[in-house]
């Protein structure tokens, strides 16, 4: 309910006039905050964990605000929440060692406190001023035994120490030290964790009004549902305390009224990535207790990667059962070579076990292969040859088989499509040029001219190249000079090609020799299976027109040399206009050698359309 401006000014007023009587007053308190969370699954009760179950170190950050964590009631007088409100960062730190020991520290920072100061008596109560630093906790765990993580029961022994290193003035501390011995039973079952602990705790007398602080009994309960691979539980949580002492005027101390107190919270946690844990959870107080709030929430993230889980071993047999093929059945004393943690057995019912059978998944049969126990005769090729007899067990015999080798095909060595046997040259492929008189054999042709030697061809000069100048070029002998000279990349013409001026008509006498000669040349390699014309032209004019001109001049010469019987398949033409010059330079020399028909040879190194030249 909001207050009205006259209400609103009261309690102002009432603020100020206590203030003003605190001035007097002895300030005091006492250590407000009774959690001491640490990096683990809950964070009110313990569920302890060692590093050979759960994980070697972990540390985080907890914050928690706790709703009227103190209220104080003088005889004859209303109770007062002289703190409303408290904000108390947590920075914990914990660590197992020999699988056996638990460490932990944890110290709390009152962040923010929030209330009405109080002066009772000769007393003054009420919020920190600002942030202050609580007592210091330092906890030590032993495992009598079992593993709270792994087996449905285990038993812990250990204590709390609380250094005094917060102040009574900032109700963060009792300015003395505690101890607290702790037991603690837990366990897991299933997806279910639980645990409950029970703890003495040693603390110095403090009389507060209404509450007689003291040696206390405390009792700490948990049950958690652990889902998604253990990485997300969640569940309640619970403490309970009773003071010891007798409460101020002599009345009894045990769980009397405002001596006892409890919170009970509901707790969710996840582990990100197998290291982050995300923590958050809120409750309620119960009773009247010094330091219980009316309500709590708490949120915290820790460091706390997990240690991976020890292998196990479910038959008892030695093999993991991550590696046991039977993890529950034993491998007894023959295990099986071929499956681990397996006894020997014979799968397909053949009647040799597996640990001699060499084909544990086929039987046998009727026809038994007397080299390999337990298999039956195979034909791996499929060619209805047993392997026991076929000379090739991976090649099947098909449809030409070998007769001097059972289950092979007969052979090709060179790869040329003429059987071994019938081949007279066995190792060398016949090629594109096949002798007419010597089967699987290449026609000779020892000058390299194109023109086959006898008795496959007319080269009348065997041992010497043939001059193709458009005399005698098919008779095989040189005969002056030549006007077309093949290479491994191209033809040579030994004059150009010439066509009528910014025009794609071919003229002159000689540039007709110069392309029979080149004619004559194709018809003599056959090998040569693909050949790109290419025009060029000089630079002047644009590089449009340029490169319209190249490309009808090369297609002109490309026809020439189809309608004297080269294939057309053979033959390409490709324009370049000015883009692929031979030299550099801008003289009426340097243009007459950019004017020119070139003839390259195909191949996937070197594309039809790709210039070959580098400049001069």
């Amino acid at each position: 309910m909001q207050e009205s401006g006259f209400q609103h000014i009261h309690r102002a007023a009432f603020a100020v006039a206590l203030a003003l009587g605190a001035r007097a007053a002895c300030r005091r308190g006492f250590a407000l905050n009774r959690l001491s969370p640490r990096p683990r699954e809950n964070f009110i009760a313990e569920h302890p964990w060692y590093h050979s179950s759960t994980r070697v170190f972990a540390g985080g950050i907890f914050i928690d605000h706790a709703v009227n964590p103190l209220v104080l009631q003088p005889t004859n007088a209303p109770a007062r929440a002289v703190v409303s409100g408290m904000l108390t960062g947590h920075v914990a730190l914990a660590a197992s060692f020999l699988d056996r020991v638990g460490v932990s520290l944890s110290l709390p920072i009152s962040l923010m406190q929030i209330g009405e100061t109080a002066t009772f008596g000769t007393g003054s109560y009420g919020p920190a001023s600002g942030p202050a630093i609580g007592d210091v906790r330092v906890g030590l765990r032993v495992r009598l035994f079992g593993h709270a993580d792994r087996d449905p029961f285990s038993l812990h022994i250990g204590a709390n120490l609380w250094i005094p290193s917060g102040s009574r003035t900032d109700n963060t501390g009792d300015e003395n030290v505690r101890v607290e011995p702790r037991l603690t039973l837990a366990g897991r079952g299933g997806p279910i964790r639980w645990s409950f602990g029970t703890a003495f705790a040693l603390r110095g007398n403090l009389d507060e009004q209404n509450l007689a602080i003291g040696n206390e009994l405390r009792f700490t309960a948990a049950v958690g549902l652990a889902l998604a691979d253990n990485r997300l539980t969640i569940g309640p949580e619970a403490y309970i305390f009773s003071a010891l002492r007798d409460r101020p005027g002599g009345s009894s101390a045990f769980f009397a009224n405002e001596q006892w107190g409890g919170e009970a919270i509901l707790g969710i946690h996840y582990l990100v990535a197998n290291a982050v844990l995300l923590g958050a959870g809120g409750g309620v107080g119960i009773g009247q207790g010094g330091g219980v709030p009316a309500g709590r929430a708490i949120f915290s993230v820790a460091y706390a990667p997990v240690r991976a889980e020890a292998p196990t071993d479910r038959d008892r047999d030695g093999v993991p059962d991550a590696s046991d093929v039977c993890p529950d059945e034993h491998q007894g004393v023959n295990p099986d070579p071929a499956r681990p943690g397996c006894p020997a057995g014979d799968r397909d019912q053949d009647g040799v076990v597996d640990p001699e059978d060499q084909c544990v998944d086929v039987p046998q049969g009727e026809h038994p292969d007397p080299a390999r126990r337990g298999c039956p005769e195979g034909d791996r090729d499929g060619d209805g040859v047993f392997d026991g007899q076929d000379q090739c067990v991976d090649v099947p015999q098909g449809p030409n088989a070998d007769p001097a080798r059972p289950g092979c095909p007969r052979g090709d060595r060179d790869g040329d499509g003429v059987f071994d046997d019938e081949d007279q040259c066995p190792d060398e492929a016949m090629g594109p040029r096949p002798s007419p008189t010597r089967r699987g054999c290449a026609a000779l042709d020892q000058d390299h001219d194109g023109i086959l030697d006898p008795p496959d061809g007319p080269d009348r000069c065997p041992t010497e190249p043939e001059t193709f100048n458009n005399v005698d070029d098919e008779d095989g002998c040189p005969d002056g000079a030549a006007l077309a000279v093949s290479s491994s990349t191209g033809i040579t013409i030994v004059e150009q090609v010439n066509f009528r001026t910014d025009s794609d008509v071919i003229v002159g006498a000689r540039s007709f020799a110069v392309l029979d000669a080149v004619a004559s040349l194709l018809r003599a390699t056959p090998n040569v299976t693909q050949l790109d014309v290419q025009g060029h032209t000089d630079r002047r004019g644009s590089a449009e027109h340029n490169m319209d001109l190249s490309n009808r001049r090369a297609a002109a010469v490309r026809r020439y040399l189809i309608a004297h019987g080269i294939e057309e398949g053979r033959l390409v033409s490709s324009g370049f206009g000015f883009s692929c010059p031979a030299r550099a330079g801008r003289s009426r020399a340097d243009r007459a050698a950019n004017r020119r028909v070139q003839f390259v040879i195909v191949t996937p190194e070197q594309p039809a359309g790709r210039c070959t030249n580098t400049p001069q």
